[in-house]
């Protein structure tokens, strides 16, 4: 699927290019964004057979920035976008069984998103208005503090980004104002336990967001 979505991007920019002279275009962005996904946590005892499920729906937002680069003309662009690490709230759990003092350890978790980049294309309409939409990937950070000493792997985040925006042109910069929502893969990740000694595993789903931006871009 990314790849198709690749190959129309390019297809449209290869066929616009053809009718008019290119142009460069390099924003700066200020982007408050809504993420939430369902997370499954399955716990297995020692012989392998599934001892446990938890499951809960999360939401956060946060605030970032991004930066970009096009190139197109007067019917799109072709463009990437580089957006700031994106992070979880912590989530911390109960203590466990034992006197509550500090030497007490708990489990703590939180994730970031990391070196997230998109690909894009944008496609101009009339009223300066146009339409994006575009492939992500980046990188899944899990930070944790578990009180078993266990760890999970970091994992790879690929998605999809579509919306629409409006851009005011001036003379000294271009200010550009969007909506975009996202819908991204599911995630798995384990405690890298074997199967039959107390083996974890998380599963992240119908992970999706939406962000506005507003961003100041030059053309060249």
């Amino acid at each position: 699927m990314k790849k198709v979505l690749l190959i129309i991007l390019a297809g449209m920019f290869a066929f616009g290019t053809a009718q008019a002279q290119p142009s460069f275009t390099i924003g700066l962005g200020l982007n408050k964004g809504v993420f939430a996904a369902e997370g499954r946590e399955d716990n297995f005892d020692e012989s392998g057979s599934l001892a446990s499920q938890t499951v809960e729906y999360g939401a956060f937002e946060d605030t970032y920035a991004s930066i970009y680069v096009e190139m197109g003309n007067e019917v799109g662009s072709i463009g990437l976008a580089y957006q700031g690490d994106v992070s979880t709230p912590t989530n911390v759990n109960e203590r466990g069984a034992g006197p509550s003092d500090d030497s007490d350890p708990t489990s703590k978790v939180s994730a970031s998103f990391d070196d997230v980049i998109t690909v894009y294309g944008l496609v101009n309409l009339p009223m300066n208005l146009y339409l994006k939409a575009g492939i992500v990937q980046g990188d899944i950070g899990v930070n944790e503090t578990q009180k078993s000493g266990n760890t999970y792997a970091d994992q790879d985040l690929e998605g999809y980004v579509i919306g629409f925006g409006y851009q005011h042109e001036a003379d000294a910069a271009n200010v550009r104002i969007e909506l975009l929502g996202h819908t991204y893969d599911d995630v798995t990740a384990n405690n890298g336990v074997a199967t039959t000694g107390n083996h974890n595993k998380i599963t992240i789903s119908d992970m999706i967001g939406a962000n506005a931006q507003i961003s100041v871009n030059r053309s060249f």
